[in-house]
């Protein structure tokens, strides 16, 4: 019991270094999207951000011939994609999150350090107890040799 306990310490080590380190690229390789997503949209294409605007259609995912065609070049950025009709420039795209997919990452992130967690508690009371059931049977061995 002692020597899978022994082991747990390297698999979570490894499981929380591969786990940054996937976080890490996940965060560089969208700030790059970003970026050279960024540069391809105009002044007239952020209407919104100086006009008043209505969203003519609701967030949607990106159709794979937009995505690889770049008809609408803001769907690079998230896949996802919304008409807004702006006051006086008319109707644009403009990328959008998808919320439910964004949820559902962060509670299944939410769970996988939930149960990370219930297994450190689980190693560390068995070990614990491992510990405490040695030092019992020394004080015991103690006492039956001086007697």
């Amino acid at each position: 019991m002692s020597a899978s306990l022994r082991l747990s310490k390297p698999v979570l080590l490894i499981f929380f270094t591969y786990s940054s380190l996937q976080c890490l690229s996940v965060s560089a390789a969208e700030n790059s999207k970003l970026k050279s997503s960024a540069q391809a949209v105009t002044s007239s294409e952020e209407c919104w951000l100086q006009e008043k605007y209505e969203v003519v259609e609701k967030c949607r995912p990106c159709k794979q011939f937009e995505l690889t065609s770049n008809s609408i070049p803001v769907c690079s950025v998230t896949g996802y994609v919304e008409k807004v009709s702006c006051k006086s420039s008319g109707e644009v795209y403009r990328s959008c999150h998808n919320m439910r997919a964004e949820e559902r990452a962060f509670w299944t992130f939410e769970g996988v350090w939930f149960g990370v967690f219930v297994a450190g508690y689980i190693a560390v009371f068995l070990r614990q107890r491992i510990l405490d059931g040695a030092a019992t049977a020394k004080v015991h061995k103690q006492i039956a040799n001086s007697v």
